[in-house]
Parts: structure tokens; sequence; C-alpha cells
């Protein structure tokens, strides 16, 4: 069997968390946990893509979906389906008596041969499993992102807070709603701070996240310390959300929450959200960006230490940014996300020469390549 490249977000969202306090946490939660494993098929869930033919590895791979069934009669597959970036797969339950012991289900589909298709094309897949009901209509029991081909590294994001913006997709804005997302390595950690019937409410998780998809289990956080408290024992993880994420870039992400419907039909309510690491309020495009930045090309050893501190134009659609000492410009093209002007493109030019070109831009870090294609950063310098 020949493993096609890919990453599966579920898969490594249960690595090992990377400080003690997070580790109790966990633990406590699972002990705790008051949900019934018949509501949490999405947990269980693992996707990947597997070549359909050793013999021809370049035929579409098959998508092998594997989890646990909460009872001892596992679904058929009716069918499956492949539009753009989303895979559907819809599911039928057996009408027999069945026993409530959980079972272990693995199923193998090939959405892009059943919609004839040839290839299936390397990026970010939204993988959706639905449950048909007796009256037709079908019940959403699972989500994951998967990722085809290699991991894209460049888009990683941008330890910070982040928000929820509106977009022309049917992503919602969360009012008054954060994220707050730290990466070391391959480790991710994200603390949402929302509401809950109008009252403040945060939850925790952590995931392993080796490219720029991710799927984070959410404890929600409850009975902690006041300020001016008298110790009480410290806080209670309760199984919270499940955010799934894919990072567009170093400070833009779209993001699907997930929660289990309340009653014991193991259905989801599914929500988007179009998330963006925005600077603080100033009074030009491109101010933010201004400070002494270092430029370094491939894995050399020396770099060019920039002071782009001249902000010399800026208008709705573009500004630019001229280093103090020699001239060098640097100059992005803006971009509408949500209301926010964000940079999508940048160029850095010495003269009439181009140094590099950035296609993944963050407040922090820019990746692109110079003219000979070699991999560049921009790295900005603390003040």
């Amino acid at each position: 069997m020949i493993v096609h490249r890919t990453t599966n977000a579920a898969g490594e969202a249960h690595g090992r968390p990377f400080w003690l306090p997070l580790a109790l946490v966990l633990a406590i939660a699972s002990w705790c946990s008051s949900i019934p494993a018949r509501e949490r098929v999405d947990e269980d869930l693992n996707v990947r893509l597997v070549s359909s033919s050793a013999m021809a590895p370049q035929w579409p791979p098959d998508l092998v979906v594997e989890g646990v069934w909460p009872n001892s009669c596992l679904p058929e597959v009716v069918r499956t389906s492949l539009e753009g970036s989303n895979i559907d797969i819809l599911l039928r339950g057996s009408s027999r008596s069945c026993s409530d012991v959980a079972t272990p289900l693995r199923l193998k589909v090939n959405p892009a041969r059943e919609s004839g298709m040839r290839q299936f094309a390397l990026g970010t897949f939204q993988v959706r499993l639905h449950l048909l009901q007796a009256d037709g209509s079908s019940l959403p029991i699972g989500f994951r992102l998967l990722q085809s081909g290699w991991d894209d590294t460049l888009s990683r994001p941008e330890s910070g807070f982040w928000w929820s913006v509106s977009s022309t997709a049917p992503e919602a804005l969360l009012a008054g709603s954060g994220l707050s997302i730290e990466q070391q390595g391959k480790n991710l950690a994200v603390t949402l701070l929302s509401y809950e019937a109008g009252a403040p409410v945060w939850y925790f998780g952590s995931a392993q996240m080796p490219g720029n998809i991710a799927h984070v289990p959410l404890l929600r956080m409850v009975g902690g310390d006041e300020p001016f408290a008298t110790p009480n024992g410290g806080p209670r993880a309760e199984p919270g959300l499940s955010l799934n994420l894919q990072f567009l870039g170093p400070a833009h992400a779209q993001a699907w929450l997930v929660r289990a419907r309340p009653g014991a039909d193991r259905g989801l309510d599914i929500q988007a959200l179009n998330l963006l690491r925005l600077p603080f309020e100033t009074e030009r495009n491109g101010a933010a960006w201004r400070g002494e930045w270092v430029l370094v090309v491939g894995e050399a050893r020396q770099a060019r230490i920039l002071d782009l501190a001249d902000l010399v134009t800026a208008d709705a659609e573009s500004f630019g940014l001229s280093d103090r000492a020699d001239g060098s410009t640097l100059q992005c093209r803006l971009e509408d996300i949500g209301g926010h002007p964000t940079p999508a493109f940048c160029s850095l030019a010495d003269g009439e020469r181009v140094l590099a070109d950035f296609d993944h831009v963050g407040l922090d870090r820019l990746s692109g390549l110079d003219p000979d294609g070699n991999p560049v950063r921009l790295v900005r310098l603390p003040d």
C-alpha cells in the first residue's frame, strides 16, 4: 500500500500537551465528561488519503475514515461528492436491532473518481459526514479538514490576538469574541473568549499542527479563583466545543466551530468563522509595519537589516515604506477582509531592482521568494 502524502488535522490533535497544567486539565476533562459516547462521533474521527492502487499511484487516492460508531450497527455509504474543496459523505444507519456497544468504524471511499475526476487536487479540503434520516433529510455528524500534498508551513500563524470579522461568504461575525493563538514549534495553543447566554466564557485547548491546519478540542474553564479571592482549589475543565483551523497566512485564517447538538441524535452544529490578526488602531494604512526588519535569504548566515521608518505612500489600495538609510522600499497591495485593509502581497525593491516578493504577509513576518526562486523572509526586530 502506498500512502498518499496527506495531513490529517484530527490525527495530531491529541498529541502530548506541552506544559503540565494543560495535561492536568485534559485529564480532569476526560474523567468528568458527562457527554455520552453516542454524542461524540465527531471527536473519534480520523480521515486520511491512501493511494488506491500500488500499481497506479497516479490514480485518485482513497479517502479512509476511521473512528468509533456508538452502536453495533455500522452505517453504509450512500454516496460521496466532491465539489471544489468540499467532500461530503452521506451514510445510512441500520434499521435492525442494535446493541448499545461502541464499535470500530472504517470506511473507504474515492470522492474524486466517484465525481468523474481523474485527479485529486492538492490543497485543503473540508470533509463532512452526514447521516440520512427517515424523512430524507441529512444530519451532520462529522467534520474534519484534510490536507492533500505537502504541509504548508509558510502560513503558520503569528502568536497574538485574533478577531472574528465578517466576509462575503456565510461566515458569521461573533461580535466581541476573539481568540488568543500561540504556536511553539508544532504545538498550537488556543484560547477562545466568547459568551454563553450573554455571560463571558472562555475555552482552552491545544493540538499538534505540523502544517497549516489543526483540529483543537476546546475545554470550558469554570470555577477558577477571582483576582482578590481566597484560593478555592483551581478551575475545573468541562468538555466544550471543537475548533477546526485553516491558516491562509500568518495573520488570516478560516475556522469552523463544532458542537454537539442537545439530545441524543448525534448531530452537530457547525459555525464557520473568518479570523484576522489585526494591528492596533493606526492613523494611516501601513503605519503598523514601520520599524526595523531583518531580511534573510535562504539559509544564509548573514542578514540585512532594514529600517522601514518612513511611510511614503498610503491609500485605500496600497502603502509604501522606505528604508531610512538606503531608500529601499517595501510596497504592499491591500485587500479588504471584513472591512479591514489587509496586506495581500508585498514587494521589496532597491531602486529598480526587485529584491523579493512576499505572498505570505503577517504583522511580524513576511515570506516569499527572490528573483532567483530562493526563499526569503522579512522578520520584524523587537523594539
